[in-house]
């Protein structure tokens, strides 16, 4: 009987650690990781900035390929940069939330803390826009019951992903994380990149490239998942 308690609790555990750990579980919030389309069409993504120089290289690459990004903003660094973020608005490009302070224990904070944080996030760059985000991305995708009281209670929409480059683990070349999203392509994919790596404009650049050679288009993320991404 023992060892059968014992299985119980590891596979308790284990569908825990899967909740909270993967985006597209459902269990504390609802994302949306994917279009549900049949045309080769996709959105790309990016996390953590705005970063003082790596993000104006990324739109250098966008503008120069006339595509569309979302970026999930971090609080703080919006704070640093408003006119970057006015410029990623002004290029036409979405922008949501990624947390105030993006810290690895974000997910172990309280509900009003997290509420705190979406708060500060939301209000930063309504300072900087004139706009209220209605996106949010959780940071490292991890959810709990905090976060998604929270979130709901805000009334975002969060997006996930359906394609992980790895671009941040970075004893991977460029070429290979590059390699790695375009082996994955499907319709209606969710790209997550992040604009604050080194490099970030070259890797867009090659996925830009090979993205075409494969026949896709980039659309708005609010096209392909049918959303709003501010509060009218």
């Amino acid at each position: 009987m023992g060892w059968l308690i014992a299985i119980a609790i590891l596979l308790v555990l284990l569908f825990l650690g899967w909740a909270s750990s993967d985006i597209g579980s459902g269990v504390y919030l609802r994302s949306r990781c994917r279009g549900r389309v049949q045309e080769q069409v996709v959105a790309l993504t990016f996390d953590d900035g705005p970063h003082e120089t790596m993000t104006e290289r990324v739109l250098e690459v966008l503008g120069r390929h006339r595509v569309p990004a979302t970026f999930f903003l971090v609080g703080e660094q919006i704070e640093r940069h408003p006119e970057l973020v006015r410029r990623l608005v002004a290029q036409g490009h979405t922008i949501g939330g990624h947390s105030y302070l993006h810290r690895p224990t974000f997910a172990l904070q309280s509900r009003r803390a997290v509420s705190r944080e979406l708060q500060l996030t939301e209000e930063a760059a309504e300072r900087a826009t004139g706009l209220k985000m209605r996106l949010f991305r959780p940071p490292f995708g991890v959810t709990n019951p905090s976060i998604g009281r929270a979130v709901r209670k805000a009334g975002y929409t969060v997006v996930g992903w359906s394609i992980r480059s790895l671009d941040t683990v970075m004893r991977r070349s460029r070429e290979e994380v590059c390699r790695r999203v375009l082996k994955r392509l499907h319709p209606g994919a969710v790209i997550l990149l992040h604009d604050r790596l080194p490099e970030a404009d070259r890797l867009l650049e090659q996925l830009l490239v090979g993205l075409r050679e494969q026949g896709y288009r980039v659309i708005p993320i609010e096209e392909l998942l049918k959303i709003e991404a501010y509060e009218k």
